[in-house]
């Protein structure tokens, strides 16, 4: 009997083998890397993650506020119900669809007089004196460009990683991130 009770004891661990191997890969496929302290991410990393790791994705990155490293493939104005003044999308050069939605406020704007140019290539803008003159006009932000732009992760939507409250870092302080997180 001690025989037959120590084959049995065998057998049921060598079913469960499988079951314990199989949980094991799945929690080790949904590890991913965590952020760096300062947030830094490429759009690539994002882009990848989601894509291939969705659940794991929206857990990692849910709330958190992130820099994204990237390509600018497309500016327009936002037509929420929230009175964003402009959404700028980061795309790979190899896909033309968006992959990382950056909704800038106007807290976020320098201005809130920004204009779209006619191409859809860039987000002027537009500064005025106290009379409402116009003093200086300038690309805010421009397709083809590499940016870093930090906001907050707020949904994945129909494939577009959407960040809310997003500011676009100046060069001397991307430069400074992407440096540090080479």
């Amino acid at each position: 009997m001690g025989e037959k009770s120590l084959s049995a004891g065998v057998m049921k661990k060598l079913f469960l083998l499988p079951l314990l191997l199989s949980a094991t890969s799945i929690f080790a496929q949904a590890q991913l890397p965590p952020l760096p302290p300062s947030g830094f991410v490429t759009l690539d990393q994002i882009v990848n993650e989601f894509s291939t790791q969705p659940d794991a994705a929206l857990q990692k990155y849910n709330g958190q506020r992130v820099a994204v490293y990237g390509r600018v493939g497309q500016v327009e104005k936002s037509d929420d119900t929230e009175g964003n003044p402009l959404v700028a999308y980061l795309q790979r050069a190899d896909n033309p669809s968006p992959d990382v939605k950056c909704v800038f406020s106007a807290d976020d704007v320098p201005t809130t007089n920004v204009m779209i140019s006619d191409d859809q290539s860039q987000a002027i803008i537009f500064h005025r004196n106290s009379d409402g003159q116009l003093t200086e006009q300038r690309p805010f932000i421009v397709v083809g460009q590499n940016v870093v732009i930090r906001g907050t992760f707020s949904n994945y939507v129909a494939g577009d990683v959407v960040l809310k409250d997003t500011h676009l870092l100046k060069k001397e302080e991307a430069k400074k991130l992407i440096e540090e997180n080479k």
